[in-house]
Formats: structure tokens, C-alpha cells, sequence
């Protein structure tokens, strides 16, 4: 984050026509050294500079660095990004006391100016903490819980079917090594499809491959950093950067408004086809004086979609990538996960989701590649609601705070050799059972009220497109060409490094 953030700023600084003697200037403050002047009791942490405080200092892997400071520093500490002070949270138990014990006080969203951009900082995902943002939630979970438990047209036969399609597509390029990326990609953005306006489509349909190229757009410029929301005064140096950021940002919603208009054309209350009709139901059944009490406008409720597309696409993707990559180089793995399938499901039907009981060692594996990956490190960034006290520490109203989520994924007080991929670790003594509470140790979809709303959709995604790759593939490594790297290079998640792979069909 901070690297993607400085190179994005310098980049731009040297480029712009503001007198290059307050750039120059600015260089020479980051040279003196700096140290926070802290009121008691509030957490300790690193020296700084001037200006851009500890940015330089977090390299181009923050959440390693983070931890690092965890050794040095405790499990709550203080940095400075810029000139904000950032409370950083690690391990387990001070996780969970800030985001459980103390929901409320920790459940707020920093006020970046790129979040008050998205519908005027009244997203779901971005919007702060109050009445607005709880009605909002209420209803967006109730309706992803509604659409997930829909049992007339149930979004696991769509999963399903286009894991059986991406198979066929990675079978087709097995032949000769090839990058997973976009058969993968385009699987995922087609169930986003599925879920948000009830339809899958061809891959060469205009309509799909738009969708997926604004998600790309806007995956790519998030991954870039956005220096404003840290540094406000670069704001006017940044100005094409953010004015290519609103169009992508319109475009997204142009699109998604269409979508909603030809559902609004042809809606039916007693049908059920996607999100966007449970959505378009809430609003028509929740009491107007309800939603204005709490400031909560239909065009937020239905906006819902356009944040499930961001939230779902990337995430899903990711993961799956980052599972081929382990299986390929943990061919053992992928042998016992194969042969558990076949023992317990066979080979003549897909796994489904109540074949995950059943399944130990494949919701293991599942575990694993989510702990090893850590696709969001740092989580979303939270905010305090109210002034707090957390180990003792006075951490005040509207504090910026950091979650470190790699530091409960790699606490070796928690997880044996956690550097190592070993999905048995989930498993009882005996192999038959998952450890359920070592599971709820690295918190791979946060917890408390901020907890994703989308888990339970997430999981059932995640399981039938695995197992259902592990049942019918062998994916190897290519014996030509360079060998794989189990290594992330960093942005809005982490993404593995680029690898290929070749792949055998089973079934």
C-alpha cells in the first residue's frame, strides 16, 4: 500500500507544473528523522519524518513490516501514515477484543476521500458507522442470506455448472503450459453475473466482457494507491488520477443502472431471479419513514449490487489462483484431497455443498490456502467511533486503525511453522474432523460488524469450484519453463506471483 502510494506521488510531483522548490523542500524533511509526540497512554510506535511520517519505512511488503514492528512495539502500536496517526492491531486476542468485545467502538471507516467519491460516502462497504449504515446492512445481509438459501433457483446449480465449465476451458489450454488468470477470472465474473442480475453469459458476450473490464479498471487503479486519502495535500497534483477514477466509477454505475432498469421493467414480486430483485423488494417493502429517519435512500439500497461486483470478483479469483498454485507444488495434497472426493462423493456427480461434511481434508485444504494466501492482509481500513481504551492504550474518536490479519495468520504461538502450507494442521488427531476453533484464529472474512456480509455465499463459491477442479484434474507443474514461485506481489489483495501450469483430466 504505502510503496504503491509514494510512487504514485513522487511520480506525479515530478510531472506536475507547481514549483519544483516545495518538492525539493519536501525532500529535504524526509530527511530528518522524527519522533511522534505522544499524550500518555497512548500506544508506542516507530520514528517517522516529517510530512509522509512512516510511509518510507513500510516497504513494498507493509503487512510483513507491520508484523515485524509487532515484535519490537506489542500487539497495539502506533504509525503515522503521513501525517494521521494509524493504530495497528495484531494477534488474536487484541483482534478480537477491538472487533468483538468492542464492536461499536471499532466499527467505523476512515473519512478517505476516495470513499466519499463512491455514492457520495454512502456505501455499504465504505460508509461509516450510524443508523444509515446499520439499515443498510440489515438489509443487504438479509438479502444475500434470502438469495443464498433460495431454494427455487439456487445459485449452487450456476456454480456448479460453470465449474464444470471452466474445467472443460482449462482442459482445452492443459495441452501445453498456460496461466490459469482468465479462465479463472472469467469463471468468477460470470457467477457475479449469476448473482447480481441472474444471468451467465457467453464469454464473448459484450455486455460480460464489459463488466469485466470495468472491474479490472477499477481493481487496478485501487491497487495503485490513492495518495489523497493519506496525504491530502497532493490532492490538486492527483487531479487526472482521480478524474479517471470518477469515470470509471460512472461507468460502473451506468452499467448496473441499466441492469436495474430491466429488472424494474419485468419485476415480479413472487419471483425470485437474483440480488437485484431481492434488493428492489426490500425497497418496496421497508416503511419510507424508516429508511428517512435513517437517511438511507432507495438508489444506496440498490446500489448494493455495484459493491458485491468489487467485493466478489477479485476475492473469489485470488483465492482459487493461489489454490492451483499449491496444488501444483504440494502434489500430495492434491492427491489426498482427490482421493477423498472419490471415496466419499465418486466421480459420477459434482460435490455440493452439503458434501463439505463429509469432506474434511478438502474444507482443510480450503483453510489453508486462505490462512498460507492472506489475500487481505490488512483488511479494510477501520475507525474509531467514540474514544476508546484497548490493553490500556487511549486510542481517541475518528483514529485511523490498521487490523493486521497477516499477523494472526503467521502468529507461530497460534499456527506450528506457519510458514509452511499444511492443511492437516486443520484437522483433529484423528483426520476426521475439522478444528473448528483453530479455523476462527486468522479470521479470513473479519469479524464483528464489520464481519463479511457475503461469507456464507463466498464459501459455498470456494468449495464447489475446488472441489470440483480437484475431482476431475491433475494439475502439475511444467517440467520446461521456469518453475513456480509461492510468493504475492502486492496491491488492492494479494495475487500470486504469475505461474503456469499443466494439467491431465481424471473424469
Amino acid at each position: 500500500m504505502a510503496s504503491e502510494y509514494l510512487t504514485l506521488l513522487l511520480t506525479t510531483i515530478t510531472a506536475s507544473p507547481l514549483p519544483y522548490l516545495l518538492f525539493l523542500f519536501l525532500l529535504l524533511l524526509i530527511f530528518v528523522p522524527m519522533k511522534t509526540e505522544k499524550a500518555p497512554h497512548t500506544p508506542p510506535g516507530p520514528w517517522g519524518v516529517p510530512v509522509f511520517g512512516n510511509l518510507f519505512q513500510l516497504t513494498k511488503a507493509p503487512h510483513r513490516k507491520l508484523t515485524q514492528y509487532r515484535k519490537q512495539y506489542g500487539d497495539v502500536y502506533q504509525i503515522r501514515m503521513g501525517s494521521r496517526p494509524a493504530v495497528i492491531l495484531n494477534g488474536i486476542d487484541v483482534t478480537w477484543k477491538a472487533l468483538v468485545k468492542q464492536a461499536d467502538a471499532f466499527a467505523g471507516r476512515p473519512d478517505f476521500y476516495t470513499f466519499q467519491l463512491m455514492s457520495d460516502g454512502k456505501t455499504m462497504g465504505m460508509g461509516n458507522y450510524g443508523k444509515r449504515w446499520k439499515l443498510h446492512r440489515k438489509i443487504a445481509q438479509n438479502s444475500l442470506s434470502t438469495f443464498v438459501n433460495n431454494r427455487d433457483n439456487p445459485i449452487e446449480d450456476a456454480i456448479t455448472a460453470e465449474a464444470n465449465i471452466l474445467v472443460s476451458h482449462l482442459l482445452k489450454e492443459g495441452r501445453k503450459p498456460f496461466n490459469p488468470h482468465d479462465e479463472i477470472y472469467l469463471s468468477v465474473g460470470n457467477i457475479i453475473c449469476a448473482i447480481c442480475f441472474g444471468k451467465r453469459y457467453k464469454r464473448d458476450d459484450p455486455d460480460f466482457l464489459r463488466m469485466v473490464e470495468m472491474n479490472d479498471q477499477f481493481m487496478a487503479y485501487a491497487a495503485a494507491g490513492n495518495p489523497v486519502d493519506i496525504l491530502p495535500w497532493t490532492r490538486p497534483l492527483l487531479t487526472r488520477s482521480l478524474n479517471n477514477f470518477v469515470a470509471i466509477l460512472e461507468v460502473m454505475s451506468k452499467f448496473c443502472l441499466k441492469k436495474r432498469e430491466e429488472h424494474l421493467a419485468t419485476y415480479r414480486p413472487d419471483v425470485t431471479r437474483d440480488v437485484t430483485d431481492i434488493l428492489i423488494r426490500r425497497v418496496k417493502e421497508t416503511p419510507e419513514e424508516e429508511k428517512e429517519e435513517a437517511g438511507l435512500t432507495d438508489e444506496h439500497i440498490l446500489n448494493t449490487v455495484q459493491e458485491l461486483i468489487a467485493a466478489g470478483f477479485d476475492t473469489i479469483s485470488s483465492t482459487l489462483q493461489w489454490a492451483l498454485l499449491y496444488l501444483i507444488t504440494h502434489p500430495h495434497v492434491q492427491e489426498r484431497a482427490h482421493a477423498e472426493i472419490r471415496k466419499q462423493v465418486g466421480l459420477r456427480r459434482a460435490p455440493c455443498p452439503e458434501d463439505m461434511a463429509h469432506l474434511p481434508y478438502m474444507e482443510a485444504l480450503m483453510l489453508e490456502v486462505m490462512r498460507h494466501s492472506n489475500i487481505f492482509p490488512l483488511a479494510l481500513p477501520h475507525s474509531t467511533t467514540r474514544d476508546t481504551v484497548l490493553q490500556g492504550y487511549h486510542i481517541p474518536e475518528n483514529t485511523l486503525v490498521l487490523v493486521n490479519l497477516w499477523s494472526l495468520s503467521r502468529d507461530p504461538d497460534v499456527f506450528q511453522d506457519p510458514e509452511r502450507f499444511l492443511p492437516e494442521r486443520f484437522l483433529d488427531s484423528d483426520g476426521e474432523e475439522v478444528n473448528r476453533d483453530l479455523a476462527e484464529k486468522f479470521l479470513p472474512y473479519s469479524a464483528g460488524r464489520r464481519r463479511c456480509p457475503g461469507e456464507q455465499l463466498a464459501k459455498m463459491e470456494l468449495f464447489i469450484f475446488l472441489a470440483v477442479m480437484v475431482q476431475r484434474c491433475r494439475f502439475t507443474v511444467p517440467p520446461e519453463g521456469p518453475q513456480p514461485v509461492v510468493d504475492s506481489k502486492y496491491g488492492l489483495t494479494l495475487k500470486p506471483q504469475d505461474f503456469e501450469i499443466k494439467l491431465l483430466q481424471r473424469c
